[in-house]
């Protein structure tokens, strides 16, 4: 597809991919080379709509079928040159006709040689032309003329040209012609292609804007990665179904840094994050080109349009011009296709929203402030309306080319007002505000303000800067409350751009000259502490200083027994966690607001759902009216993913990764890494679940230990047990040495599993007993199971394997229960009737590994399974997914358990079956949803 917003020429070379022009191509050609064809199809539509590409195409299908092509682009210099077009087609149907076999001799003709428009055409050359012209054509074999950008024909050659369609009607040669209609187009020249439509002797085929499933398909092809829903959503708005303006959205976002790609899916950091466009692209160029008022009234136009009616007088006054003459050059670029008109006389927008962004990249930084000016002082006079967004950019803009003090406060406001809902704006307002605020006690609020929407929104390094220069500079210039917020801010953000060395040095000694008072410094230092990963540490400070902080005002006190109850439990230490659980209410912000008691609600369910604890986590939010569907985004991904609803899960996840959202708080991105991983995994997604963790590893290096089950299941899937084991092991070592407990349970069952596999029941005893004592001291449900299969497997106890089975069906969380099951069966504890309800419930999860995993359990115990031919769908999709991971034929062999001889005829079956050549074309099917499921 073409890759500039304006389209690209016809030429020789590799066709591109099209993107739902498959009809339109098929149709001009079916015109072109039926036996009564049209002398003349015109394929018509707007700038960028993929004209140029579909003639492309129908020349390449064309030359397949062994039809003769001569393509022609037409200059728009040549607009202003006398007989162009005419003469450079009279010359090479001449230089084909010489060569023989205009079969043999087909060819793409560039623009001839400029002839001076200066020098009037004799009186007889058009006839002498068309008499040329005629006879070149007679003389040709069957034969297709591909003229691209047919708008810029000169009117001598169409005037040769139109009434010469219908001597061609039924003759050898066919004219294709790609124009872009306009309402400035001649009244004659319509009027003669409508009699000739009439007559049967021309057809059209318009392209219309591409659909979504089409803008989907294209941005797939483009960036090898699955748009977002917010992502199509933006570019249907921006660009309007046009393929080239689409591709240039993308281009400006991935240079903005806007545009992010994990796990093959791409997301916009924030939809209001405009595309770094360069200045230089074709449609800018050519309005350039149009001369007088047109291309200055353009620009200002991209700033000034949102105003409506009042826009045109304002345009005016910008290029300094007349109204008159404004509205000249605005009808101009309504010729051109560039706006729309309505829905009163001088309201004007503009048909690709993307050009108006496209315009004001050409802006300089006087011309922006001055337009910014009169847009403001129209807002405020009264003389013009906008949404309050508009105004609030532009003030942004003008700067102090407006009233500073009016300005810091209206934008001050604005960007307060939106700091929870519209991140990207409320940080750029808030900036603007603190540049125009003179007042240091204003500029220190506004400071605040603007580091928490930074930190809110994942801009750390914008957030550090500001929680910085109240901290140093102006911590006497606010209360208690909001010098403890910054505090906070200035620890997360150190961890949310993985400053590890700065928070070294702030926990050994810097901590200490910190402006809150000791309460404060003790609680800082504790944060500090845990986005390090010393929990130990941070308990210990807890409660080395717990008659400080304690003591402190109601917002210390209440972080302080916030982080007690939370670090506690983490370490094994349950009393305070449960009791704040069992009444939240207990605490000294709840009755302060919503908001606190939002915090507090959320930072339970949070902790519960690190321990498993779905069915409690959802009950403390229901009991005091919260619903769950209010949790952020991490928070939704854990207790989806819980709770078996594994495509929004996973969605969200990818999204949340992509973007940043779970950077920051503890422990919820490794969280996110883990449930993503383990969706992954049972999915067969090995390759990418492997990049999961290992991005886990290098953004927030926290409890680590909590990602030692999914990896291991990866290197268990591959054949790697030893690898699997070590990890385990690694995954406890950590664990212990950060005194940590939690995720613990898991690992202790895995270890007991591993030590019976390799005939060392001593020490799955030992695990057992580990298990055991996890149990005794978390008391959550997650424990009590891993302590009854560790009992149940190395004991041989019955009793315990259906206590397990009973326990895991009451908890209801799909995954746990499936396993459970498959555990107990495996082992020799449980009916081998159970492993169907398994079955299932993997087939619920869309667990392809994990429902290929256990049919070989199955087959072992006789166990039919369920439908033979979604079975064979199922394996024939998990080796598609397995070879798009990247997998050698021998890692396929170990995760089939089968011979690569073996993989090497299930691979020979899935091409045939397929039609793919290669496992590129493979896997860029699996990424497109093209490939046939």
């Amino acid at each position: 597809m073409i890759n500039h917003w304006r389209d690209a020429p016809v030429a020789d070379g590799p066709a591109q991919a099209l993107f739902g022009r498959d009809a339109s191509v098929a149709r001009v050609v079916d015109l072109a080379t039926s036996p009564d064809a049209a002398a003349l199809v015109l394929v018509t539509g707007p700038t960028g709509i993929g004209r140029s590409s579909v003639l492309s195409a129908v020349r390449d299908e064309l030359a397949a079928r062994d039809v003769a092509t001569l393509t022609l682009r037409v200059a728009r210099n040549e607009r202003d040159r006398p007989f162009s077009l005419v003469s450079r087609l009279s010359a090479e149907l001449v230089a084909l006709n010489r060569a023989g076999d205009p079969r043999r001799a087909a060819r793409s003709a560039a623009p001839a040689a400029r002839p001076s428009p200066r020098t009037p055409p004799r009186p007889d050359l058009a006839r002498q032309l068309a008499a040329e012209l005629r006879s070149s054509l007679s003389a040709c074999d069957k034969l297709t003329v591909l003229v691209d950008d047919v708008h810029w024909t000169d009117p001598d050659s169409r005037a040769v040209l139109l009434p010469m369609v219908r001597t061609l009607a039924g003759g050898p040669v066919t004219f294709v012609c790609a124009l872009r209609p306009s309402p400035a187009d001649p009244a004659g020249d319509r009027a003669a292609l409508d009699r000739l439509r009439a007559a049967g002797l021309a057809a059209v085929v318009s392209l219309r804007p591409l659909g979504e499933s089409q803008v989907r398909a294209l941005v797939a092809g483009r960036l090898q990665a699955q748009p977002s829903a917010s992502l199509l959503a933006y570019l249907r708005r921006e660009c309007r179904g046009r393929p080239a303006a689409v591709l240039t959205a993308l281009t400006g976002h991935r240079r903005s840094g806007s545009l992010r790609v994990f796990d093959r899916h791409a997301y916009l950091a924030s939809p209001d994050w405009p595309p770094l466009l360069p200045s230089a692209l074709p449609p800018l160029e050519h309005l350039k080109q149009l001369g007088g008022l047109v291309w200055p009234v353009a620009k200002a136009m991209a700033v000034l349009h949102p105003l409506g009616a009042a826009a045109t007088g304002l345009v005016a006054a910008a290029v300094d011009a007349s109204r008159d003459e404004v509205r000249a050059a605005l009808a101009a670029l309504h010729a051109e296709g560039e706006l729309r008109q309505g829905p009163g006389p001088d309201h004007w927008r503009f048909r690709v929203p993307l050009l108006a962004s496209a315009l004001t990249t050409c802006l300089g930084p006087y011309e922006r402030r001055r337009l910014a000016r009169l847009a403001v002082t129209a807002l405020w006079a009264g003389d013009a309306v906008a949404d309050d967004r508009y105004l609030a950019e532009q003030l942004v803009t003008a700067g102090r080319f407006v009233d500073p003090a009016r300005a810091s406060v209206e934008l001050l406001a604005a960007g307060t007002a939106a700091m929870l809902d519209d991140g990207y704006f409320a940080e750029r307002w808030l900036r603007a505000a603190i540049d125009l605020i003179t007042e240091p006690e204003r500029r220190a609020r506004a400071l605040v303000a603007h580091a928490s929407t930074c930190c809110i929104h994942l801009r750390y390094a914008e957030a550090l800067e500001s929680a910085w220069a109240v901290l140093s500079d102006h911590a006497d210039l606010v209360g208690s409350e909001a010098l403890l917020e910054l505090e906070m801010v200035y620890v997360v953000s150190l961890g949310g751009i993985s400053d590890r060395a700065a928070l070294t040095a702030f926990c050994a000694d810097g901590w200490r000259s910190l402006p809150g008072g000791a309460g404060h410094r003790i609680l800082t230092r504790c944060a500090a502490l845990c986005q390090l990963d010393r929990w130990r540490e941070a308990d210990d400070q807890l409660a080395a200083g717990r008659e400080v902080w304690s003591q402190d005002n109601d917002v210390v006190a209440a972080l302080g027994m916030i982080l007690t109850e939370c670090i506690g439990i983490f370490l094994g230490r349950t009393e305070p966690f449960d009791r704040a659980v069992a009444d939240p209410a207990h605490w000294p912000l709840w009755a302060a607001g919503a908001r606190h008691r939002y915090e507090r609600l959320s930072q339970l369910a949070r902790v519960l759902m690190t321990f498993g604890e779905l069915d409690r986590a959802e009950e403390v939010l229901t009991a005091h009216g919260m619903l769950s569907t209010y949790r952020p985004v991490p928070d939704r991904v854990v207790a989806d993913s819980l709770g078996g609803r594994w495509n929004p899960a996973l969605s969200l996840a990818r999204e949340s990764l992509a973007t940043g959202l779970s950077v920051g708080d503890l422990p919820v991105h490794t969280l996110t890494c883990r449930e993503s991983s383990v969706i992954l995994g049972a999915r067969g997604r090995l390759a990418r679940a492997r990049e999961v963790i290992d991005r886990a590893r290098e953004v927030q290096p926290v409890m680590l230990h909590l990602l030692a089950g999914p990896e291991s299941y990866l290197h268990r899937s591959l054949g790697d047990a030893d690898r699997a084991d070590q990890v385990v092991e690694d995954g406890l070592a950590q664990a212990v040495r950060g005194g940590l407990v939690v995720g613990t349970d898991e690992l202790w069952l895995k270890r007991t599993l591993s030590k019976l596999a390799a005939g060392d029941r001593a020490a799955a005893l030992r695990c057992v007993a580990e298990a055991s004592r996890v149990a005794e001291l978390l008391g959550t449900g997650r424990a009590r199971l891993c302590r009854l299969l560790a009992t149940a497997v190395a004991h041989h106890d019955r009793a315990a394997a259906r206590e397990a089975v009973r326990l895991a069906r009451r908890r209801a969380q799909p995954l746990e229960q499936a396993d459970t099951l498959a555990t107990v069966v495996s082992h020799g504890l449980g009916d081998p009737a159970l492993l169907p309800e398994a079955y299932a419930l993997y087939g619920d999860l869309d667990a392809l590994l994990r429902r290929a995993q256990l049919r070989n359990l199955m087959r072992e115990h006789k166990v039919a399974v369920p439908g033979r031919n979604l079975t064979s769908a199922e394996n024939e999709h998990l080796l598609a997914t397995l070879v798009a991971e990247g997998l050698t034929n021998r890692e396929l062999a170990a995760v089939l358990m089968c011979s690569e001889k073996s993989v090497e005829s299930r691979l020979g079956r899935l091409f045939r079956r397929t039609g793919y050549r290669s496992r590129v074309e493979l896997a860029s099917a699996m990424l497109t949803g093209e490939y046939p499921a």
